[in-house]
């Protein structure tokens, strides 16, 4: 699918094409490039959804991106702890996460952003997953997911390294993570396959155990 844009700023005009999913950046020396990121038509679910970042951006992309940190905190008297590094280096690009988490019981852990930063005591007030276009619960690489849905961590020792890349989160923009929560669920997620409410609404991964708010780190 191709798509081109003519965006009209005074006395100025930017044309912006997306061919097969890739931008084209727009007419070289004048003003600001426009980058686009298409998130394809599901059929009977949704229609293509074109989101439009222009420039300044909130960081230099020349430098290492965007990044934001969250801090682990245990609910109740779980024991998890952990910190996690979210980093983006161009807006319509994937985010990725780096950090540890300790304290897990051995198994696999739903991960989730969830649509509330208000972590206070514990979990409980984080609110459902954070949705954004999508309805339904999934899995990290299915077409329809919530955009917090990121899948399981698996947890063997004391601490776990983590390292997940994900296309649909962002740093910026109407997918942003910044200002929500981060959990880490008790059980493990069965990415909506049950055929359950509690499945295609949270994977049935239980409660939280640990969760944190993602703030920007620079």
């Amino acid at each position: 699918m191709n798509l081109r844009l003519h965006v009209f700023f005074g006395q100025l005009l930017w044309i912006v094409s997306v061919l097969n999913g890739k931008t084209v950046e727009g007419i070289p020396g004048y003003g600001r490039n426009l980058i686009i990121k298409a998130l394809p038509a599901i059929e009977d679910f949704q229609s293509n959804v074109y989101e439009v970042f222009m420039e300044p951006y909130l960081y230099d992309p020349r430098s290492i991106g965007l990044q934001a940190i969250a801090y682990l905190r245990a609910d109740q008297d779980s024991g998890v702890t952990g910190e996690l590094v979210f980093r983006q280096v161009i807006p319509n690009g994937p985010v990725v996460i780096e950090g540890n988490v300790t304290g897990l019981p051995a198994g696999l852990h739903g991960l989730h952003i969830h649509q509330s930063g208000a972590v206070k005591e514990n979990c409980q007030d984080i609110g459902p997953h954070f949705i954004a276009y999508y309805g339904r619960h999934g899995g990290p690489r299915d077409n329809i997911r919530h955009v917090g849905d990121l899948g399981n961590i698996k947890a063997e020792e004391e601490t776990l390294n983590v390292k997940i890349i994900d296309h649909l989160i962002s740093l910026t923009g109407p997918r942003s993570i910044v200002g929500r929560s981060i959990a880490i669920s008790k059980s493990e997620d069965d990415y909506g396959r049950s055929s359950t409410e509690d499945s295609a609404l949270t994977g049935t991964s239980g409660p939280s155990i640990a969760c944190g708010v993602i703030g920007y780190l620079n």
